[in-house]
């Protein structure tokens, strides 16, 4: 049981000097961007153009949901059914769940039966991080730079 608290102190004692070499200013430099796609002709919708602003809708959701990804993660959940050493099932269930503020809408277009949408999160440019009393605060999140794919 010692053991087990030496080394919850070690873990946080090893983190807090970490993150106390960043200089916290540089961590709100990061630019997010996403890509959302739609088809537009799977849409509901009784004419063309209700199934166009369908898939703006859709496309914009989907460019919202990978940004949250980016910045929150993704919870997997899987399992896998095995009987007489042979794989019988395997299911992965994925699962985002955030909020996204600030975020801009660079390009709304359609390709062919797709459409697409590009939006853009500057970390900078968001108002509360220019407030006074949240730079001096350490409960603003904090995202270290990552490369995306």
């Amino acid at each position: 049981m010692k053991l087990k608290y030496l080394f919850y102190s070690m873990f946080m004692l090893s983190t807090s000097l970490l993150f106390s070499c960043a200089n916290v200013n540089d961590m709100y430099h990061h630019v997010f961007t996403s890509v959302g796609y739609a088809p537009i002709a799977i849409q509901n919708g009784k004419s063309f153009d209700e199934k166009m602003l369908n898939a703006i809708k859709a496309s914009k959701l989907e460019a919202y949901k990978e940004l949250t990804e980016q910045i929150y993660g993704v919870l997997l959940t899987a399992t896998n059914d095995v009987k007489s050493a042979q794989l019988i099932d395997d299911r992965i269930q994925s699962r985002v769940r955030g909020i996204v503020r600030g975020a801009k809408v660079l390009k709304s277009y359609h390709e062919g039966d797709l459409y697409i949408t590009e939006l853009e999160l500057n970390m900078q440019s968001l108002p509360f991080l220019r407030a006074r009393e949240f730079n001096q605060s350490t409960s603003v999140i904090v995202v270290n730079p990552q490369i995306y794919y």
